[in-house]
């Protein structure tokens, strides 16, 4: 008992001492806050896990719902958020077949409001300026659908990684992806219906992901700020007169929020509300420390944790202006990539021969692009790249030469699995799906239905990806960058 009492009390002095931190941080925004001591308390809880379900590749909600509860992840719906869910038990998503095969995405819940605020709609062209790691990129995409475009820009060579390959996880066909600084980014004035600016930011609203409280720095928060005007500054310039900028962050500090949009809007648009109901949020602020802000900030929304058990943010949705935007100098033309027509030797017609896919229904809705060493893309009909901004990718990989012939990706055979016919490889037990997912070849009943080559495979509802068939051998064609680590034996 004695033992007990300690490690109870040990627990309880190390609760008020990190309370006193969280206290010592957030004190400057006590005057902001409706109960401090509840937002505190939030913040030192475990974060759900937030997640969507993607259409393009899940079958319906509660087939994938009832997939995921098998596994042991209880969730309940998002009510302000179609499609959209939260779980207090889903430990290593990424290491889970729905999450494997592109049936949802992982999101943390709260910053999904900037793309209600958005609300794009079918057909729209839209601009993501600062998109990695992609899921509000990918959000867009299944809003504006086929007859849309997203253009998902990145300046961090370092996060690229996770854009694309959540791009080609998900399927998206309808996203074209480019490397710039996005104050600079050299596109026509009014090109876009929507921009989203998710602009970085100190980052006080992910606290709850980590240990400690993170102190603000003001010398950082105003060298972040200068980024953030000149970001949202270049957005009103690109989007279209009467056109939708949403500007998110995900962080408290009025300098880098309000501040930021008082300093750039000024007659340009106005802000809008946006409604959300059963969400609870706090308006933005007109004044802050001395300094006034224009009054329609009151449109703006700043969650705490507090108020809906959640990370924190900060969204703002502008209406430009219905005015001319004024002209600037064009920018200069790059070689476009290499759009390929269908022929009978074409990349498309070779896949469709070979897994016996509809050629119609790719041919209506497809372009097949080819860059630099022979990489070919697949995007929707209505997705073509800028002429003055080189792609880094193109909707999803499609194939590549090798000397065993084309190879087409993983992201493709996933994308059009449920229409492959033939030359497909069933997995029949979960050892043989660990086994193809850490990349390894394993043999195979003769009984497999296969010519030799290149071949989809999956196992139950779930389309994994390309493999190499022969003499009843399967070799694994998972790339790296997705295969499954092998458990370390204890």
């Amino acid at each position: 008992m004695p033992e007990f009492r300690s490690s109870v009390g040990n627990s309880i002095a190390h609760h008020d001492n990190a309370s006193i931190e969280w206290e010592a941080v957030w004190g400057r925004y006590g005057a902001l806050m409706d109960d401090l001591p509840a937002a505190i308390a939030a913040a030192q809880r475990p974060l759900p896990v937030g997640f969507w379900v993607n259409p393009l590749k899940a079958p319906v909600v509660p087939e994938t719902l009832a997939a995921l509860r098998a596994l042991g992840v209880d969730c309940t719906s998002i009510p302000w958020m179609p499609g959209a869910f939260r779980s207090l038990h889903w430990v290593a998503p990424g290491h889970t077949l729905p999450f494997f095969a592109g049936w949802c995405y992982v999101q943390e819940e709260i910053a999904m409001t900037a793309i209600a605020a958005l609300d794009p709609q079918p057909g729209d062209r839209v601009l993501d300026l600062c998109a990695a790691p992609g899921g509000k990129t990918a959000q867009i995409a299944l809003r504006v659908g086929d007859t849309g475009c997203v253009l998902a820009n990145e300046r961090n060579p370092g996060r690229m990684a996770s854009l694309t390959a959540t791009i080609a996880r998900l399927g998206l066909t309808n996203v074209i992806t480019t490397q710039a600084d996005g104050r600079e980014l050299a596109l026509l004035p009014g090109s876009f219906d929507r921009i989203l600016v998710d602009a970085p930011c100190s980052g006080e609203g992910t606290l709850r992901r980590r240990k400690q409280p993170k102190p603000w720095n003001s010398t950082h928060s105003q060298r972040i700020a200068a980024v953030q005007r000149r970001l949202l500054d270049r957005a009103l310039t690109l989007v279209k007169p009467g056109g939708v900028v949403v500007y998110s962050t995900c962080t408290f500090a009025p300098e880098e929020n309000e501040a930021v949009i008082d300093a750039v809007l000024g007659d340009r648009g106005g802000l809008e509300s946006f409604d959300l109901p059963t969400l609870h949020g706090q308006p933005g602020q007109d004044h802050w420390q001395g300094q006034t802000y224009r009054g329609d900030l009151r449109h703006a929304q700043r969650y705490w944790p507090h108020l809906n058990d959640t990370g924190g943010f900060f969204v703002a949705r502008i209406r430009r202006a219905d005015t001319q935007i004024p002209n600037s100098p064009p920018a200069q033309s790059i070689a476009d990539p290499l759009a390929m027509p269908w022929t009978p030797t074409s990349p498309l017609q070779e896949l469709s021969r070979r897994f016996g896919l509809p050629v119609s229904q790719l041919e209506a809705n497809s372009l097949c692009w080819t860059t630099g060493q022979r990489r070919q893309w697949l995007t929707s009909a209505h997705c073509i790249p800028p002429a003055t901004l080189a792609p880094q990718t193109l909707g999803i990989p499609l194939a590549t030469q090798t000397p065993r012939g084309l190879k087409p990706t993983t992201a493709f055979l996933q994308r059009f699995g449920p229409h492959i016919q033939q030359n497909r490889v069933m997995l029949d037990t979960l050892t043989q799906v660990e086994t193809f997912l850490q990349g390894r070849s394993q043999a195979l009943a003769s009984t497999a239905i296969a010519t030799e080559g290149y071949v989809h495979v999956g196992y139950g509802p779930y389309h994994l990806g390309c493999g190499w068939y022969q003499h009843n051998r399967l070799q694994s064609q998972i790339p790296k960058t997705l295969q499954w680590v092998k458990p370390q034996k204890s």
